[in-house]
């Protein structure tokens, strides 16, 4: 089938080198129906309580959909939505200025996005996730990259209210995420020809490789 190919191009031989990886990694395949996931990492059934084979060809709309409406946040579905149908037609994808929220880093640019979301785990416990989508090519074909972390469940609530608090929180957990990255840029490009988004800029200290991301968001809290 499709699905079956779009996994073992990925996840085949060496793809246990993606799927030992211990922090929460999955990738979709944006040019499949529904754009479906292909595969994840054993940190993601650390964080979720799902295994690979529960969640291959299933939309990330699955850790989403168990969640009361009144936790889920409209715009971060469409965002999300809007971001993988972007990486489908091969187009650059920008959070719309007036959905960009205080704490979302720039640096993130045209081929990523952050989000936070509440979402459901396979025993239908509720948790914060922050989530990292990223386009990226494995021998010139597009993926879509998702790395995720747990928030603490207030820090949701307070996404609207530019305080030092809930700016630290997310912080941290982008610089989880970009930290995160690093390792999955090492695994892929051992694995294939890889082409990602540019995790540093020109003028960022080397020895402070999440300066750009503290910059931004402070950037954002004072205004």
């Amino acid at each position: 089938s499709v699905l079956q190919e779009a996994v073992d191009r990925v996840f085949g031989a060496t793809g246990e080198k993606l799927t030992g990886l211990n922090f929460s990694l999955t990738i979709a395949d944006p040019d499949v129906d529904e754009c479906p996931l292909i595969g994840c990492s054993s940190g993601f059934g650390t964080l979720c309580g799902y295994n690979m084979d529960e969640i291959v060809g299933r939309n990330c709309r699955f850790l989403v959909d168990p969640v009361p409406k009144k936790f889920v946040s409209s715009k971060v579905r469409n965002l999300a939505r809007d971001f993988c149908v972007a990486v489908k037609e091969g187009r650059s994808f920008r959070i719309p200025e007036q959905d960009r929220e205080f704490w979302m880093p720039r640096e993130s640019g045209e081929d990523g996005i952050f989000c936070a979301q509440m979402n459901a785990r396979k025993d239908g416990s509720l948790f914060a996730n922050m989530f990292y989508l990223l386009k990226v090519e494995l021998d010139d074909k597009p993926y879509i990259i998702g790395l995720q972390t747990e928030l603490p469940r207030t820090t949701l609530s307070s996404l609207d209210t530019a305080d030092e608090s809930t700016l630290q929180v997310c912080h941290e957990a982008c610089q989880v995420l970009d930290q995160n990255l690093g390792e999955v840029e090492r695994v892929l490009a051992g694995m294939f020809w890889y082409s990602g988004p540019m995790r540093r800029q020109q003028g960022i200290d080397p020895d402070d490789p999440y300066k750009a991301i503290g910059a931004a968001l402070g950037e954002a809290l004072r205004h």
